[in-house]
């Protein structure tokens, strides 16, 4: 059997069909042409009655399991009543009855022990194989203790029966898991739907004919026809046609975005109004719909620091319960009866098992993913969600981040010859850059109808310029555009006179040819409307905002009378910012970083938190821990405030917990409970959890 079968999950619940596929705790079902797996006949008979999978199907396998326990309880439970309170006489039951009776409770408990216990003796099992304890465990011990007494006592002739307790307790377990899978549908919920908003086929342009082909077999580089109103298949440039988009689901902004021949467009939106033609470039497994997806992924799968603690302490908790209860068995065995004894150890089995502590964490972070995904945050893990609770520092990035990223050219002093060949030389250069600034310059110079020189060697210096060579005249001549620093490094005397003064809020690019500084380009740059707001809203929070930027710290300066940051840095380098965030962590700062260029991936990747705005290159995006799809800034405050109340419900889940099972633990050890109220406190521990929980959905 080849090796991929051990990567066959179930069809029903997800977990691994088999150790070795067909034939080893697996069961197949052909429906409709298609082979179903499933790793046991529970999840094979619930998807015959629901036909739900995933965190449905495990939601609608409880359901089915609770109904099927619940009816065969409800009848235990009465004769149980009738039996214990002698009513037995009072309903002229003859006593000869009485060895039926109990063994008709016998029979009516079995099917519930065998059929709906299972999974849970499974899973202990397993566990005690591995030298774990599980909360499964406790659950098997105090079923299993309960079902087992009261069988002998039922083939010796005994009386004492406890079939009750050890059947509500896999009932209120199972309803108590049923409760926990149905708070977790909303995150897999959203989950789908992400994914079904993503069309299976499109209209693929090939050799001048249209044809429809499914979106996995589309390659980069083709041109895909999209209609008004449909979804668009896979990221691509429009390169015929104008329209809107319907992007609410990437950025959560309602309204539709122009577009027109150059903008680009992203799959799973919907097209507006017109028909346009869109260049794919990218394929299916690598548009940002899919990275959206892969990242929610990525995230449930995480385990956060707290949750790891909650798992040693749990390691450590149950053996301490079992031998609680064995004292409890043994005291009560000395200083009581028998019957005591087994009653009174089997609650302490019963309510010191830790469900509530085992879903106060994960519970709480599904749901925070979810509601952050809702407003178009994505979180790359749940250790995440801890950090941001202790944030005390937000360090942006300026252009792309804390500006619009739509820069002008505000104004040219060209010191030799015309402005004309100023702009010349530098777009020429910029032709070979994405940057935005570079992108200023090649506008004007479209605008204006200004020619460009062929190109050779260009190479970008982040935080510097770009240089390069450019053939001017016939002639290869070395050209360099950036600050002062590249000028002054690369061997040119900066030591022109402005023919006009720098406007406030631009930055100064300088035009070098032949080590011959040639004038100097003003460029503007505007705050997002968000800015100020934001910055306002972390101050009154008592968080430090700062600013690192590459740009002048002239420009640096004049940002920061708008904003009013604790610090501003400009013309820094790369690695000089990851200095500036590694000063900062050294003094005890939880620091976030917010950043959107190429040249911010390193200290994305120091900050303690690094948050990449939407319209940031693959890499920076790969190097943070959240990503905001669009450049909403107001998001910031709104994912800091998640960060904290995530993390209070988690303590207040674990307070919860901890309180519940030692003061449970201590009552049911001294007698003060029997089995079915401690069963019963158990479920509404857990059930407080989940609605305290919940509260997150809410978070506006």
């Amino acid at each position: 059997m080849s090796n991929t079968s051990t990567n066959i999950l179930c069809d029903q619940c997800g977990l691994p069909y088999g150790r070795s596929g067909k034939g080893r705790g697996g069961v197949t079902q052909v429906k409709r042409g298609v082979e179903l797996h499933f790793c046991c006949y529970g999840c094979s008979f619930t998807h015959s009655l629901t036909g739900e999978k995933g965190e449905g199907g495990v939601a609608s396998m409880f359901l089915v399991r609770l109904g099927f326990s619940a009816f065969l309880s409800m009848n235990i439970m009465i004769l149980s009543w009738v039996m214990y309170a002698g009513k037995w006489a009072w309903l002229g039951i003859e006593p000869e009855v009485i060895p039926a009776m109990n063994m008709l409770l016998f029979v009516l408990s079995t099917p519930i022990m065998i059929l709906v216990g299972y999974p849970f003796f499974k899973n202990a099992i397993s566990e005690i194989r591995r030298y774990r304890l599980s909360m499964d465990t406790l659950i098997a011990l105090g079923s299993l203790a309960a079902y087992g007494y009261s069988t002998y006592e039922v083939f010796t002739g005994g009386t004492a029966l406890y079939f009750d307790t050890g059947t509500m307790v896999i009932v209120l377990v199972t309803a108590g898991r049923y409760l926990e899978a149905t708070a977790k549908i909303r995150t897999s919920t959203a989950l789908h739907s992400l994914l079904e908003l993503r069309p299976g086929v499109a209209r693929v342009i090939r050799l001048g004919e249209e044809k429809e082909v499914q979106t996995a077999d589309i390659s980069v580089g083709e041109i895909v026809k999209v209609l008004p109103g449909e979804r668009n298949a896979l990221d691509g440039i429009i390169v015929e046609g104008r329209t809107s988009a319907n992007e609410s689901f990437l950025t959560g902004e309602s309204l539709p975005v122009a577009k027109e021949p150059g903008a680009k467009v992203f799959a799973a939106t919907i097209n507006g109004e017109g028909a346009i033609l869109v260049r794919t470039t990218a394929i299916e497994s690598r548009t940002l719909h899919a990275q959206f997806v892969g990242l929610m992924e990525e995230a449930q799968r995480t385990r956060s620091p707290i949750q790891l603690l909650v798992d040693r302490i749990s390691f450590i908790f149950i053996p301490a319960v079992i031998g609680l209860a064995a004292a409890t068995l043994i005291g009560w065995m000395v200083f009581g009866t028998m019957t005591a004894a087994v009653l009174h150890a089997l609650t302490v089995l019963v309510v010191s098992c830790p469900c509530a502590l085992g879903i106060g964490t994960p519970l709480a972070t599904t749901i925070a993913i979810a509601r952050a995904a809702e407003e178009g945050i994505l979180i790359r893990s749940t250790a995440i969600l801890e950090k941001l609770s202790s944030v005390d520092t937000v360090v942006f990035d300026k252009t792309g981040t804390l500006t619009g990223g739509k820069f002008i050219v505000a104004s040219v002093a060209p010191h030799v010859g015309a402005p004309d060949d100023l702009i010349s030389m530098a777009a020429s250069l910029e032709n070979n850059s994405e940057h935005l600034i570079g992108k200023a310059i090649l506008s004007y110079a479209e605008e204006r109808n200004i020619s460009r020189a062929e190109c050779r060697d260009v190479s970008a210096i982040p935080g510097r310029g770009i240089r390069g060579e450019a053939k001017i005249d016939g002639h290869w001549k070395k050209v360099i555009v950036g600050n002062r620093k590249l000028l002054t490094e690369s061997g040119s005397e900066v030591n022109i006179e402005m023919s006009e003064p720098a406007v406030e809020g631009t930055g100064t690019l300088f035009v070098a040819c032949d080590g011959v500084v040639h004038g100097v380009i003003h460029i503007s740059d505007t705050l997002r409307p968000d800015a100020i707001s934001t910055a306002a809203t972390l101050l009154g929070k008592n968080i430090r905002v700062g600013i690192l930027s590459g740009d002048s710290q002239a420009i640096v300066d004049s940002l920061a009378s708008q904003l009013h940051p604790r610090f501003s840095l400009g013309e820094l380098l790369p690695n000089e910012k990851v200095d500036e965030l590694r000063k900062l962590r050294s003094e005890g700062k939880i620091v976030m970083m917010v950043g959107d260029g190429i040249n911010d991936a390193p200290a994305l990747s120091t900050a303690d938190v690094g948050v990449a705005l939407g319209s940031a290159t693959d890499l920076t995006k790969e190097n943070a821990d959240v990503t905001i799809i669009g450049t909403q800034l107001a998001k910031i405050p709104w994912l800091l405030s998640l960060g904290e109340k995530t993390y209070r419900i988690i303590q207040w889940n674990l307070f919860w917990a901890f309180i519940y099972n030692i003061a449970g633990i201590v009552l049911a050890a001294l007698g003060f409970l029997d089995p079915i109220i401690a069963a019963c406190a158990m479920i509404a521990s857990s059930v407080f959890i989940i609605i305290n929980s919940r509260r997150l959905s809410a978070l506006q």
